[in-house]
């Protein structure tokens, strides 16, 4: 079932979609436990800025998916970090994502999909990369991530055309980095990109970032109540979606640091 796969992609490099896409993985594992989940980085960059160690990348395994012979059991032991969360690494040398295709991303999703309760996928920005055209083809259930830079917005509106020619909705827009002091809030945001404002979302700014990444920590480990509000909310997305029962917000147990 497709339906387990989520696809987190963002206009620009700068907008934070790995560590969207990591806190909402690490926020579902942690608070359920009996859900087996991966996280994959199919895009030209390792994205492995917020873990101490990666077990295993796109890069160990690519002979195997070019001819079609991956073992996913193999895979599956050496991407594991913690009882039920999972994460492989993307490209790690500069200069090779061109060598990467979209059948080998469609083949490893399609090797997975029966193994995990949910695959959540960084697909990077870049649109000119073939792993994260292979993902997004491959998955139905895409979030786009933007923030309230005019730059960024501007970026988003010289794009939409691009998507649409490739066939790219997305499900939500997500607003990451949000300050309610900023001018461009959710309603502007909203209406000045054609949006239904019930498919914007926004993720709280915490000003951790730079720590985080120092730390090779998520920036829900630092206990922001606004920033893992919020992360729930789109984790809850996710396990709707999937037909599993949600996080209860008022109930969820505190967040410790995996790594």
């Amino acid at each position: 079932m497709m339906d387990r796969m989520f696809a987190f992609h963002g206009v620009d490099s700068k907008v934070g979609t790995t560590m969207l896409a990591q806190s909402v993985a690490e926020m579902i594992t942690d608070q359920r436990k009996e859900l087996k989940v991966i996280l994959l980085h199919l895009n030209g960059r390792s994205g492995t800025e917020y873990v101490t160690q990666v077990g295993e990348s796109i890069e160990g395994i690519k002979m195997y998916l070019d001819n079609k012979v991956l073992s996913t059991r193999e895979l599956i032991n050496s991407c594991r970090r913690t009882e039920n969360f999972y994460l492989l690494g993307g490209v790690e040398s500069i200069g090779q994502s061109r060598h990467y295709f979209p059948e080998a991303a469609s083949y490893l999703l399609d090797s997975l999909n029966e193994e995990f309760d949910l695959i959540i996928v960084d697909t990077g920005n870049d649109l000119d990369n073939g792993l994260a055209i292979g993902a997004l083809e491959q998955i139905q259930n895409r979030f786009c991530i933007l923030t309230q830079q005019e730059s960024i917005i501007r970026r988003y509106e010289k794009s939409k055309d691009f998507y649409a020619q490739l066939g790219f909705s997305f499900a939500h827009t997500v607003i990451n980095k949000y300050s309610e002091q900023d001018p461009y809030q959710t309603e502007y945001i909203a209406r000045r990109l054609g949006l239904p404002l019930n498919e914007v979302l926004k993720v709280e700014a915490t000003g951790y970032d730079r720590q985080a990444e120092m730390e090779y920590r998520t920036m829900i480990s630092y206990h922001n109540e606004g920033y893992n509000r919020d992360i729930v909310r789109i984790a809850n997305l996710l396990l709707t979606k999937c037909s599993l029962e949600p996080i209860d917000s008022k109930r969820k147990k505190r967040w410790k640091p995996f790594f």
